[in-house]
């Protein structure tokens, strides 16, 4: 396992504790939004160290494909649990759409991580 998997991996265990701690929206919030921040921080370092941009443009793999799908709906979805978890917070309406948009994000936060072991370098 490579170190960015590793973090990745750390990442995704941080969501299930905020996922966890759902009904105490004092831990939830910061949680969710630490899960968020350090994903999108993982996003740049890939770029910036990595490429990840310029080599998924130059004939990428099913399986790369199938992976950068997933991680840009991951980070799109936590764009808008964002939104939907302030109106959460705010006015306690909008829970189902909430709800309905965490159990996709999980999906594909979860799938971004599998599929990471097979797009990979060692």
């Amino acid at each position: 396992m490579t170190p960015v998997i590793a973090y990745s991996g750390l990442v995704l265990l941080l969501v299930f504790v905020g996922v966890a701690l759902r009904k105490r929206p004092r831990a939830h919030i910061p949680i969710m939004l630490t899960a968020f921040a350090l994903d999108l921080g993982s996003v740049v370092y890939l770029q910036l160290a990595r490429n990840a941009v310029g080599k998924t443009a130059s004939s990428p793999s099913t399986l790369l494909l199938v992976h950068v799908t997933v991680a840009t709906a991951t980070i799109l979805l936590y764009a808008a649990m964002t939104a939907t978890g302030w109106r959460l917070a705010a006015t306690g309406r909008g829970r189902a759409a909430h709800r309905t948009l965490a159990r996709i994000f999980l999906v594909c936060r979860i799938a971004t991580w599998v599929t990471s072991f097979f797009t990979t370098p060692a």
